[in-house]
């Protein structure tokens, strides 16, 4: 297994590192990889995995390719009713560039991070959109989405490592912005714009984090003291002997990151 100073770090990692550094070890250095969908209600898989299935079609869409099918036909249905909103809210067209499911690492010694977008839009002008699909019930605010994990972490690495996508060989923080769109709230959406300040602000931020994580022993990765944390964490019974509560399913892109191995994984201040 490949050092922790060599891996590529998510924004879920890092996330669950601030929420639970232990929790971070029995996911990132021990392997456990327990899907939270375990012992899950049935109608909480089912939204679960209706979720999945909605990415695949947006995928599938703007690869241009036909949408795929699912068994359900009340699902279906469904899935055909928010790939119809998605398409009046981002059309495909032929005047700008489409990166569905784009991935980025960046490999700098001391700082390195991957991401995978939903999609990423780039004009002719050289403005790029990257667009994140949720399909939660509930809506979080504007404050909450400008500080969350994938909102750090996704606009930085556009700008630090996707030079590549961009006309002119690298993004400038003000040419990027980010938009959660969700088909069960279509006209509730928020565009949130960078800066190169805020840029330079979250580099020393990831900086900072990475270096705690990596200098940290394994025997210090502690449990957090947060009880509500405890109770919605799918590792509850190895820290405490019993099942979780109420495991926490609100993090689309933790549970999609948690049943996957590290080297395929595809979201702060």
């Amino acid at each position: 297994m490949q050092p922790l100073q060599e891996r590529h770090l998510s924004a879920s990692a890092l996330a669950t590192y601030q929420s639970c550094a232990l929790r971070f070890r029995y996911r990132y250095l021990d392997n456990l990889y327990w899907s939270q969908l375990w012992g899950a209600p049935p109608e909480d898989r089912a939204r679960i995995e209706r979720g999945q299935n909605f990415h695949l079609m947006a995928r599938r869409y703007y690869a241009g390719l036909d949408p795929a099918r699912v068994e359900d036909a009340v699902e279906q249905k469904e899935l055909e009713s928010w790939l119809t909103l998605m398409q009046g809210f981002m059309p495909r067209t032929f005047d700008q560039a489409f990166y569905p499911e784009l991935e980025l690492r960046l490999n700098r010694p001391d700082l390195r991070l991957q991401a995978k977008f939903d999609l990423v839009v780039v004009s002719p002008d050289g403005k790029a959109t990257i667009f994140d699909w949720k399909t939660e019930r509930k809506l979080p605010t504007r404050s909450y989405l400008d500080k969350a994990p994938q909102t750090v972490m996704y606009r930085y690495m556009l700008a630090a490592a996707g030079g590549q996508y961009s006309p002119r060989g690298q993004f400038k923080p003000e040419e990027i912005s980010m938009i959660y769109w969700n088909p069960m709230h279509p006209t509730r959406w928020h565009r949130l714009e960078y800066s190169q300040a805020r840029f330079d602000k979250d580099e020393q931020f990831l900086r900072d984090l990475v270096s705690r994580i990596v200098k940290t022993p394994r025997d210090m990765f502690l449990a957090t003291t947060d009880e509500g944390t405890c109770r919605r964490c799918e590792f509850q019974m190895i820290c405490h002997g019993k099942r979780a509560e109420q495991l926490d399913l609100s993090d689309e892109e933790e549970l999609r990151e948690a049943t996957l191995a590290w080297d395929d994984l595809p979201e702060l201040p």
